[in-house]
């Protein structure tokens, strides 16, 4: 039965002639809408990444000619208002060294080239770890996707965020693997974890909740499959892993909490954004914020006024601030904006269509077909992850663990909506998951039919010896799923009702 299941889902014929054609398409598609993206100017959060990777450059000419480090660009364009962790910004370094004057089209350029190399590194630890029919659908979803490719050239950490997180789902699982069969993962497999978990948050800081959430349950899986031996050898890793994450995130915490004069973990926008989404924009400044700067900039001019007068931090005023801003907020209030925020996030997949593209690429073919394009792919993935946050598989190893990391995640990522006004510029996180719950989807309707075909409706897996029986991992996997099932429910119910 195992070997049916790896003919029918994990390979496909000629799957690396499939890859190369689709990687081809690709490239292609890819270059025929740099021209309609190539010269648009800088949009929103771009221009601050853009400085952050000047300013950073900077640093790289000083400290290799031995000269004195500008420190005040570094906190001006690097650390500035806490609001951005210097992800993106590292990635253009490279760029700014070598061109400091480079134009808006070099920059979408290479960040073009770099988001394709990425998503081909992302191909290839999907391939490895799921097999080509999950690589192909990596390809063609985000792959192909008209929005996708547009925000490929785009300076947000969003999109190479998510192409990380696949990538560290795919390494999970294979850990998750080797857990299953008995054996510990190596500190060395710990220290990648820890390393491409920090990237993640320096890209997109929002995403530490996947990130430590897919810690937790790892360590978890290790204490209850692993003897004690194992066991051991795995918590270590892990503390490699912790110890990995926390070390690269300690300079950026350090300075920023620095120079803001307020303890900084991640980022400092989380009161702001709370008290814009859910609050009275009326009461931000303790009344009404400047009406001739935008609804981000006027409150965080106004803390830094207040924080020098009152000789305090800034970081504590716009706490002080949000508070003040959300006291009239209800149950009813709140969700209400989550779900106008979750329509924003989710259901307006081409949203920056007009932002990303110049005004005379309007009403063009271009236009109408990532506008259509984009729309038909993404809606169906949603149905698809619906199915996923619904799932639970009583099958195989493999699906029953991926089914619990895809709800981690995706819940992860979903729950935006409720701290953060959301638009249609966040959802390239999330969709190389959808691309992996498409796979899976696939993967469990092959695993019904074959275990039909062959007359019984046990689960598939090989016993061993120490670790807990196939039949109890596989039933304690089956009530995990049932618990995240119930709890999506419950949370989704929840939500409706008190927004009615």
């Amino acid at each position: 039965m195992i070997d049916e299941l790896e003919r029918t889902y994990r390979r496909l014929p000629r799957g690396r002639t499939i890859l190369a054609v689709l990687v081809a398409v690709h490239v292609v598609v890819k270059l025929a809408l740099l021209p309609k993206v190539g010269h648009t100017p800088l949009v929103g959060d771009e221009a601050s990444y853009v400085d952050g990777g000047r300013a950073l450059s900077n640093l790289v000419r000083d400290l290799v000619s031995f000269g004195p480090v500008d420190s005040a660009e570094l906190e001006r364009n690097v650390i500035g208002s806490g609001w951005f962790m210097p992800g993106m910004s590292a990635l253009l370094t490279p760029l700014f060294v070598v061109d400091p004057d480079a134009s808006v089209f070099v920059i979408r350029c290479y960040i073009g080239v770099l988001t394709t190399v990425l998503l081909l590194l992302a191909m290839r630890s999907v391939r490895r770890t799921f097999g080509d029919l999950y690589a192909a659908l990596l390809l063609v979803f985000p792959g192909l996707l008209p929005m996708w490719l547009l925000f490929s050239y785009g300076a947000w950490g969003d999109l190479v965020a998510g192409l990380l997180i696949a990538m560290l789902v795919a390494h999970l699982v294979t850990i998750f693997r080797q857990v299953r069969s008995g054996a510990a993962f190596s500190l060395r497999e710990g220290a990648w974890l820890g390393l491409v978990g920090i990237a993640v948050v320096y890209l997109r800081s929002s995403a530490t909740l996947l990130v430590g959430g897919m810690f937790v349950v790892l360590l978890a899986s290790a204490v209850v499959l692993l003897r004690r031996r194992e066991r051991w050898q795995a918590v270590a890793a892990l503390a490699v892993a912790g110890s990995v994450f926390f070390a690269l995130l300690a300079p950026w915490s350090i300075a920023a909490s620095q120079s803001l004069g307020g303890r900084v973990v991640t980022t400092t926008s989380v009161p702001t954004v709370l008290a814009n989404t859910f609050g009275d924009y009326d009461r931000i400044c303790f009344g009404e914020c400047d009406p001739e700067s935008t609804i981000w900039f006027s409150p965080l001019r106004y803390a830094r006024e207040v924080a020098r007068a009152t000789d305090s931090s800034e970081v504590a005023v716009q706490v002080e601030m949000s508070h003040y801003a959300r006291a009239d907020v209800t149950p009813h209030s709140y969700t209400r904006d989550v779900l106008q925020n979750f329509r924003a996030y989710a259901l307006e997949p081409a949203g920056y269509n007009d932002q990303l593209m110049l005004p005379d690429d309007e009403d063009t073919f271009t236009y109408w077909f990532a506008t259509i394009g984009t729309s038909v792919m993404w809606y169906a993935a949603l149905l698809v992850a619906a199915w996923v946050l619904l799932l639970a598989t009583r099958r195989s190893f493999d699906s029953q663990v991926l089914s619990i990391v895809l709800k981690l995640g995706l819940g992860a990522l979903f729950t935006q909506p409720f701290v953060h006004l959301a638009s249609g510029r966040y959802w390239p996180t999330a969709a190389p998951l959808l691309a992996l719950a498409a796979g899976l989807w696939l993967q469990v309707r092959t695993e019904r039919r074959v275990a039909v075909g062959v007359g019984h409706d046990r689960p598939v897996g090989e016993h061993a010896a120490g670790t807990p029986t196939p039949a109890a991992v596989h039933r304690g996997l089956y009530w995990v799923q049932l618990f995240l099932v119930c709890a999506t429910i419950v949370l989704v119910a929840g939500v409706l009702l008190l927004a009615l």
